[in-house]
């Protein structure tokens, strides 16, 4: 078959299937909501909190936060409506993620982001309340507009800071603040970024800066390990918890109605069945709810069914391993992951130096990891003889090695 006649096939056969479904679309995207409010739900008290927050920087009382909560609990989307809450209101705002990057580079993300979405136009010519120091700001520009890993050595690190507090200080009106939204910013917890949260230090305090950060539950923790002083630079601490039952109903109800056609009922092509399984077990995580969902879709689509029962949305789960096992995986750090995954390559159990010996690291590396996630209870230890075993927990053994592999606890 010609391959441009088989995609075309494909693609109306999908979209006969989806009116089937009484469908107009997949309205379950995991993109961010940028700006479109009709799909938010809940989170009534953190948006009080936000707002107090801003209310009082604008009145010289600035308090930067941390928005903490578990993955996929809607942190980047309360920071997207942060972002055009303010924005709508003229201040300045930034929105960035803490990749892994230098002091030095992220600085410079910072100040070309300044520059970018608040002071130069589309066409890259400068906003006319600026005028009076372009030649400054085009000189800036110059220079940041092909940054990357390699930045020009002709632009030192204080250059930077001297010209981000240039743009704070004479450049933003007074009565505007400077808004900066920081994503992942778990990245910050590294001794490599020590020198930046010293940096922070100071330029959290300048009159008309907020920052959000927006990270882990653990990230205040951690980032107060390396840097003690960073608690006092960012006292508000915004706590995201699940979305209650009722507000889960309320998020998959919102996005079926956008996207029915005209006499679809209110969940379907969900049976309540479905819809209730489905609360149940995505326990308030919007994007776990949101990604089932999505899933059971597709699986219909593929199916060529007209409705979404219980069954359907199992397999969606098991497909995307929304499970307790997956989740405590996600967790886990890059390197704590190698370890419970060689503990299950090892048949479930390892001591440190069978661990060691295994992923070619140093006994006490590896002790280090272990104990750490010991006291998160994510694996068990015993001891027989002179030896101390450490096995993993139900969950991970369920995901690692599989449910009908069982291990004697």
């Amino acid at each position: 078959m010609d391959p441009i006649e088989f995609i075309q096939k494909s693609a109306s056969s999908i979209a006969s299937t989806m009116h089937k479904l009484k469908l107009k679309y997949n309205p379950f995207s995991e993109k961010p909501i940028r700006g479109n409010t009709k799909f938010f739900v809940g989170r009534v008290s953190e948006l009080r909190e936000i707002g107090e927050i801003l209310g009082s920087a604008l009145h010289g009382s600035v308090a930067n936060a941390a928005i903490v909560g578990t993955k996929g609990i809607g942190k980047s989307s309360m920071l997207n409506i942060i972002y055009y809450a303010t924005k709508k209101q003229g201040h300045w705002v930034v929105e960035m993620t803490a990749s892994q990057v230098t002091p030095r580079q992220f600085l410079i993300q910072l100040l070309y982001n300044i520059l970018t979405e608040n002071i130069l136009t589309m066409s890259g010519t400068i906003k006319s309340d600026y005028m009076e120091h372009s030649s400054r700001i085009l000189d800036m520009y110059r220079k940041l507009n092909n940054y990357g890993d390699k930045v020009p050595i002709h632009y030192p690190r204080e250059r930077i800071e001297r010209d981000l507090e240039y743009l704070i200080n004479e450049v933003k009106s007074p009565e505007k603040l400077c808004i900066i939204l920081i994503d992942e910013a778990d990245q910050f917890a590294k001794k490599s970024c020590l020198s930046l949260l010293q940096f922070f230090h100071s330029f959290l305090y300048e009159e008309g800066i907020l920052t959000f950060m927006a990270g882990s539950p653990t990230l205040m923790d951690d980032l107060t390990k390396i840097s003690p002083p960073i608690k006092d630079r960012i006292p508000k601490i915004i706590n995201m918890p699940p979305l209650s039952k009722d507000e889960s109903y309320d998020l998959i109800r919102r996005r079926l109605e956008d996207a029915h056609i005209d006499g679809a009922d209110e969940y379907e092509p969900f049976t309540e069945n479905a819809i209730h399984k489905i609360v149940e077990e995505c326990d308030g995580i919007p994007r776990k709810i949101i990604m089932t969902c999505s899933e059971s879709i597709s699986i219909a689509i593929r199916k060529g069914l007209t409705k979404i029962d219980e069954n359907v949305v199992k397999e969606a789960m098991h497909s995307l391993g929304i499970s307790v096992g997956h989740q405590i995986l996600n967790h886990l750090t890059p390197a704590q992951s190698d370890i419970v995954r060689a503990m299950a390559e090892l048949g479930g159990s390892a001591t440190v130096t069978q661990l060691a010996e295994y992923l070619k690291k140093s006994p006490s590396t590896i002790g280090t990891h272990l104990s750490d996630i010991y006291e998160m209870g994510y694996i068990y230890k015993e001891r027989d003889g002179n030896n101390v075993y450490y096995r993993l927990s139900k969950e991970l053994r369920d995901v690692l090695i599989g449910e009908d592999d069982e291990l004697e606890m």
